[in-house]
């Protein structure tokens, strides 16, 4: 068997590269190269995708067509949620002068393309039938939900008391109405 039949390989290879991203949100040298921002999205989206396929040896679960439509339906969802959040420079780490967005779908959550990585992945297993890519669903949510505390650090220091206001009024970091 080879390593990149290995679904825990390619998880790796995404968790590598949500830790990259710290680098993006934290502002840190490395992460203001827009190489650097496609290196990590590669890591996080592909690692993620390839996990679940048929070719990654791992327990699998059958419900018949039903499964690709449940899981279409999760990341039609998914993209309809990260759609308009796109809209603002989400790839930019927190700067003086910025606009914070209140309103849409961030009136509802703090981090909805966060959301999204969640959702998406959640999608993608269930059309595959991926056990594994399902029992990870916790390990990439504790992993943006670590991203975002950290992003939120970064923006509360340079909004200050509008983002505490913000964060008051919208309690959902990343699934709405839940403070995490």
């Amino acid at each position: 068997m080879s390593v990149l039949e290995l679904p825990f390989f390619w998880a790796l290879l995404a968790m590598f590269g949500l830790h990259g991203a710290m680098s993006v949100v934290s502002g840190h040298r490395v992460g203001r190269h827009l190489w650097f921002v496609v290196a990590v999205l590669t890591l996080v989206t592909v690692g993620r995708v390839v996990l679940v396929l048929p070719w990654c040896v791992q327990p699998r679960f059958d419900l018949g067509a039903c499964q690709w439509w449940i899981g279409g339906a999760v990341m039609g969802l998914a993209l309809a949620i990260a759609a308009p959040a796109l809209s603002v420079k989400w790839w930019r780490p927190p700067a003086s002068g910025m606009e914070l967005h209140t309103t849409g779908i961030y009136a509802w959550v703090r981090h909805p393309i966060y959301l999204c990585e969640v959702l998406w992945p959640v999608g993608w297993s269930l059309m595959w039938g991926s056990i594994y890519g399902l029992a990870l669903t916790p390990v990439w949510w504790l992993g943006f939900l670590l991203h975002a505390r950290a992003e939120e650090e970064q923006l509360e220091r340079v909004l200050g008391q509008q983002y505490r206001d913000y964060c008051a009024r919208v309690r959902g970091r990343i699934f709405p109405g839940l403070p995490c």
